[in-house]
């Protein structure tokens, strides 16, 4: 499939990029999304928290006081989940959250979301980024030419440009990421993608099924 080309300052050309049919125009597999966001949700997961259980607070070994007689409850520690200063009843412990995938399934996961994006329409493609200078509002000029500055975008770029970067950080539901390491969550929480034209490429080469 091809995918239309704009120019450098937004403008639309005549021109198309191609695109690997097997990375941009399968059907999407959903179930594989949902598996993809979870697992890197998941490994984003610290799972640090911990509460101490009534074995782990300090004193409490021995009964605090008899019996009967007092006229009050009875207590065999102070230890006691209902003592202020006592142990926790369900206490937590640090947990390790992280999910593995196998490598198809990823890019299967990326593979869907892009389809989903290009039978959208949501993928805007451009000839190359060009930031001498840090200025937000060549960015905004930008993505007003390309009618999407007021949707939530994610921009893919070939290599790190710390200039095209300063432009767009400041931007309200911007975010800006290397193609070659951009994740299926990257791809999904976003209303439409821009990117140039060798990140088309660097996707293609990543993602694209032998023989397609």
């Amino acid at each position: 499939m091809k995918l239309k080309l704009y120019s450098t300052d937004g403008q639309a050309t005549t021109k198309k990029i191609e695109a690997v049919d097997s990375v941009f125009g399968i059907e999407p597999n959903e179930h594989v999304v949902y598996l993809a966001v979870k697992a890197e949700l998941n490994n984003l997961r610290q799972g640090s928290v911990k509460t101490k259980s009534r074995a782990e607070v300090s004193g409490g070994g021995k009964k605090p006081f008899k019996q009967k007689g007092r006229g009050g409850a009875r207590a065999g520690s102070t230890r006691s989940p209902i003592w202020v200063g006592g142990g926790h009843t369900f206490a937590i412990s640090p947990k390790v959250y992280n999910m593995s995938l196998p490598k198809k399934v990823r890019r299967l996961a990326r593979r869907s979301v892009l389809s989903d994006k290009a039978k959208s329409d949501s993928i805007f493609v451009i000839d190359e980024f060009k930031f001498d200078s840090p200025k937000t509002k060549d960015m905004i000029a930008l993505l007003e030419t390309l009618k999407i500055a007021d949707k939530k975008l994610l921009i893919l770029t070939s290599a790190f440009n710390e200039a095209m970067i300063l432009s767009g950080r400041n931007l309200k539901n911007v975010a800006i990421i290397e193609a070659a390491f951009v994740s299926a969550y990257d791809l999904i929480d976003n209303e439409a993608i821009l990117m140039d034209k060798a990140s088309v490429e660097i996707l293609n080469a990543q993602l694209a099924v032998k023989g397609n």
